[in-house]
């Protein structure tokens, strides 16, 4: 991820996971309104991680994905630690779909 926020042009990035099935325009849209105020926006998922991360880039990019905990519930928390003194949003929790047990809770019905 870092490496594609330092190739990008000048400005916000915002990059999302692809396993996020109820994400929406108006979250993108959240995002995008929150790096205007903050240096960084993280959309948390309900295992620990991260469905998105934006980053504003200016007037220096900060790399907070070294040394993260991928995968396990303490990503965001490593990555938050990566921002320190930084200013930090989150937006709505949502949940990805990592493995077969999550896809099948995305096909039971709620009563």
């Amino acid at each position: 991820m870092a490496s594609i926020a330092r190739r990008l042009p000048p400005g916000p990035v915002i990059i999302v996971g692809c396993d996020i099935p109820d994400i929406t325009a108006a979250h993108i849209a959240k995002a995008f309104r929150a790096l205007g105020r903050h240096d960084a926006v993280f959309g948390p998922a309900t295992d620990g991680g991260y469905w998105l991360v934006g980053l504003r880039r200016r007037p220096c990019f900060t790399d907070p994905f070294g040394k993260v905990r991928w995968s396990t519930p303490h990503a965001l928390g490593d990555t938050l630690a990566n921002l320190a003194g930084r200013s930090v949003a989150t937006i709505e929790t949502l949940s990805d779909v990592d493995d077969g047990a999550d896809l099948a809770r995305r096909r039971t019905p709620i009563l």
